[in-house]
């Protein structure tokens, strides 16, 4: 399956994208997501580990399982006050 991921702020601008489209294992998670995200887009990878992704408007965990139709989108830190 191929799964579209949306990228905001920081995430966005130091890829150049504001999506990455990846093919992966129909019973794939969060958490393949993530690594095959960080081979994809190697400028990534450092900020992985601190990111979360909500799927269908909701914060998930790495073992959510993902389904072709589902809006991804990769967040990244927040901060401020």
């Amino acid at each position: 399956m191929v799964i579209t991921v949306k990228l905001f702020g920081p995430e966005a601008e130091i890829t150049g994208l504001s999506q990455v489209s990846l093919k992966l294992d129909d019973a794939a998670t969060c958490g393949q997501l993530r690594t095959a995200l960080g081979k994809h887009e190697p400028s990534l990878a450092t900020r992985l580990p601190a990111c979360r992704f909500a799927v269908n408007h909701e914060f998930v965990g790495d073992d959510t399982p993902l389904h072709v139709d589902d809006e991804v989108a990769l967040i990244g830190l927040v901060s401020g006050g």
